[in-house]
């Protein structure tokens, strides 16, 4: 075996934001800030990790691991391939070198990942389908340590692309005008803690989320209808999204009413974020929302085409510790 690369992209969600571990779709897009493996075969059996931001990351021995006691998702990858193959490849150095933001909330993890069981499935020799590739993926990251999150994120990053996600089929949609500028607000976030208190709060109510009982209280009640708005929001972009009649100003309209509700009712914004919105605003966005599991991470603004240097320029000016114009990229890729 010769040296190869894989590579995922990290992704926006557009509408739909905590709602795929209720059971309902989103609308993500894959961006044009990946992450790369550069996979060389050792002579032996071990594996070693290098990332051109972190160092040595750390390694396995193959021959030693134990599919009932893997320690982390690439573990259990590593671990179900080689079961499924039925033999021990060549060890590997692996490098990583990324440009996703790390632990913001634009799926560094779930990139790295994907890229990853893509190079080892090569390496085994396993035939995946994309479908298959987000199974994986999503079983090792989530199911495998009873995570709290959805499988949005697995979606986005093996397919590419601009897709509807959770209603069947994926279904891809058409492009969209303007540029979508993400801000990394540098403030550490709680993922799982997050979501496992806005799963836990709400999925009691999704039975009845249309027809609430009269003794939910005000909390209940207040949860239950921005899950509704939320929802609601979500089908509809998809249905102008379908159509291809997009209007740039009134999409930022409904990004930014989709914020208002992971602000208000599910306690997701910070400050810095906030004031990344805002001056993302007044520098001429549409609109604009915060990005993945939120309390601290990333954001991003739907700016016209001639705003995206002033929308940079504001969001570095609020408190943003880096801010990119983003676009639209292709999904899990060999080289």
């Amino acid at each position: 075996m010769t040296p190869f690369s894989t590579s995922a992209p990290g992704r926006l969600c557009l509408f739909g934001e905590h709602q795929d571990y209720l059971g309902l779709p989103v609308i993500a897009m894959a961006m044009n800030r990946r992450c790369h493996l550069r996979w060389v075969p050792r002579t032996d059996t071990r594996v070693e990790v290098t990332s051109e931001e972190l160092g040595d990351v750390g390694g396995f021995d193959l021959a030693a691991l134990n599919q009932g006691k893997a320690a982390s998702p690439f573990e259990v990858v590593v671990a179900e391939l080689m079961a499924e193959s039925g033999g021990t490849p060549p060890g590997m150095d692996i490098h990583i070198r990324s440009d996703v933001p790390i632990q913001a909330g634009c799926s560094s993890s779930t990139a790295l990942l994907t890229a990853w069981t893509a190079g080892w499935s090569k390496a085994m020799n396993v035939a995946h389908s994309i479908e298959q590739l987000v199974r994986r993926c999503h079983h090792a990251e989530v199911l495998a340590f009873d995570g709290a999150g959805g499988d949005m994120d697995h979606f986005a990053c093996a397919h590419g692309g601009l897709h509807r996600f959770g209603a069947g089929v994926p279904e891809a949609l058409g492009s969209l005008p303007g540029t979508f500028v993400l801000g990394d607000s540098g403030q550490p976030k709680d993922t799982q803690g997050h979501l496992a208190r806005c799963k836990d709060a709400r999925m009691p109510l999704m039975g009845q989320l249309d027809s609430p009982p009269i003794d939910w209280s005000e909390t209940q009640r207040v949860l239950a209808e921005g899950t509704r708005v939320n929802r609601d929001l979500e089908a509809e972009w998809a249905a102008h999204m379908r159509s291809g009649l997009v209007d740039g100003a009134t999409m930022g309209q409904a990004l930014t009413r989709h914020h208002a509700v992971l602000r208000d009712v599910l306690g997701l914004s910070t400050a810095r974020i906030e004031a990344m919105l805002d001056a993302a605003l007044t520098a001429g966005a549409w609109g604009g929302k915060i990005n993945g599991s939120g309390g601290g991470g990333c954001m991003f603004a739907h700016v016209p085409d001639q705003r995206v240097e002033p929308v940079i320029d504001a969001m570095l000016a609020a408190g943003a510790k880096g801010a990119w114009a983003v676009t639209m990229d292709e999904g899990v890729r060999h080289g």
